[in-house]
């Protein structure tokens, strides 16, 4: 009996692959910081219109 393994497809990673909840990780912190960086630039656009 000859068992054939198949090739990963590189768009869908397994639930059970490695880098999977880091690369999810990655997403939420990139977001975070667009986040605080948008604050502070509202931030900065108050102060200047106020004075």
């Amino acid at each position: 009996m000859i068992l054939r393994h198949r090739p990963r497809s590189p768009f869908k990673p397994h639930p059970g692959s490695p880098g999977c909840d880091s690369e999810r990780m990655a997403r939420a912190s990139d977001i975070i910081l667009v986040m605080m960086a948008g604050l502070l630039v509202i931030l900065a656009a108050v102060r200047i219109l106020h004075g």
